[in-house]
């Protein structure tokens, strides 16, 4: 007999909430920011951000990496680097985060959307071609929920074409597409250290390239327009820095980027813990009909920064109720960019325009996946998924 849900009088598996995400941080990483505190140089592009950047292109096998304040500078600087004409076209998935959008639209430029994988939310390949017209000149894939897009092909596709590819890493970092890093699959990709990633600072983020021509052009417009990075890397300058181009205030703090290189140290260690969650995740409720579980992609291996559930969308508001009212946290996640005013107005969207999109949206029930978790945590959350999905069977029809 299956026991009584917590939602309707029963006793809750846990007394005290198990939260969707928390940062891992451990006294390397307080050591390291009290380091750089103590040190007096806590401003941006300092020498640590110089390391972490020259460790974290080594860890991505890139030649390029660039701190920036936030995964939506980089979008940003990604975008301004370029100098595409006004109105230009970049298509960008329509299940996604703003950020992913506006990179384009910061720099004068018309966003089209394309529809997702119903099963994983990734970037619809299938459906890029036919929305590609003369006015395109770049794409967006996004990885959601750190799992990679199949790039293989929508790299072919933007080659065909001569489009710019803008890989929105921001949550996976650490992942794999045929053995290789993601960040090193795209023309340029834009990372998240933000604090609900699997490697957080709190708020940061990078973008990283391999291409040559792009360096003085990013290294100048993330320091307002100046040259002012010359004169930190050459002590013998002296004088004053110039204001050479048009830019914003990205750079990133000396402090955050003593805890990036902390975290990014042990990041693998990190994501394999969150990877052994997710096995187990799978390996206990795969036998659930009812609900479907992550779709990978060939060949590839994600980093977890998410797991999550597709339920009925009948079942979803329920089910979300039910699962935080047993004291494990739950959530939805990303609301399509077409149904939000901004983009509803700005795109001419209607709500039926995209119906993968809202399949995967109307069914997604985030649980818990970070690195602190322990096994009974871990144990915990399927206790009480295994609880209401066997009650959801006797949910009456709305």
């Amino acid at each position: 007999m299956t026991a009584r849900l917590a939602i309707d009088g029963g006793t809750p598996v846990r007394k005290t909430m198990l939260p969707l995400t928390v940062p891992f941080f451990d006294n390397e990483d307080l050591d390291a920011v009290s380091r750089v505190v103590q040190s007096t140089f806590v401003s941006g592009d300092g020498p640590e951000c110089r390391a972490f950047e020259r460790e974290l292109a080594a860890y991505l096998n890139v030649k390029h990496a660039f701190f920036t304040s936030s995964c939506t500078a980089a979008l940003d600087l990604a975008f301004m680097v370029k100098g595409f004409p006004p109105g230009s076209e970049v298509i960008v998935p329509n299940f996604t985060f703003t950020s992913s959008a506006l990179g384009p639209i910061l720099n004068g430029l018309k966003v089209v959307l394309v529809d997702v994988d119903p099963e994983n939310g990734n970037i619809d390949i299938g459906e890029v071609e036919a929305k590609i017209t003369s006015r395109t000149v770049a794409v967006v894939p996004v990885d959601y929920a750190g799992n990679p897009v199949d790039m293989d092909p929508l790299n072919a596709l933007a080659r065909k074409h001569g489009l710019y590819v803008v890989h929105d890493t921001a949550q996976s970092i650490g992942a794999e597409y045929k053995g290789r890093k993601t960040g090193s699959l795209a023309d340029v990709s834009c990372f998240s250290f933000h604090g609900t990633k699997n490697l957080a600072v709190g708020e940061g983020g990078a973008l990283v390239t391999g291409h040559d021509e792009l360096v003085d052009k990013i290294v100048v417009a993330r320091e307002k327009g100046t040259d002012k990075h010359s004169y930190l890397s050459d002590p013998a300058k002296k004088g004053y820095y110039e204001y050479v181009d048009r830019g914003n205030s990205y750079v990133q703090s000396n402090i955050l980027a003593a805890l990036g290189l902390s975290q990014l140290r042990k990041l693998d260690a990190m994501n394999k813990r969150r990877d052994r969650i997710a096995e187990y995740y799978i390996s206990e409720l795969a036998r659930y009909g009812s609900i479907r579980l992550p779709k990978g992609t060939p060949e590839a291996k994600a980093n977890w920064h998410l797991f999550y559930l597709l339920v009925e969308p009948r079942l979803r508001e329920w089910f979300v109720d039910a699962v935080r009212a047993e004291g494990i946290m739950a959530n939805t996640h990303y609301s399509p960019l077409h149904i939000n005013r901004y983009y509803r107005e700005m795109c001419a969207a209607r709500v039926d325009d995209f119906p993968q999109s809202m399949r995967f949206f109307n069914s997604m029930v985030r649980i818990p996946m970070h690195t602190g978790m322990s096994d009974g945590d871990a144990e915990d959350v399927v206790t009480v998924v295994r609880k209401v999905v066997e009650a959801s069977a006797s949910v009456p029809a709305s």
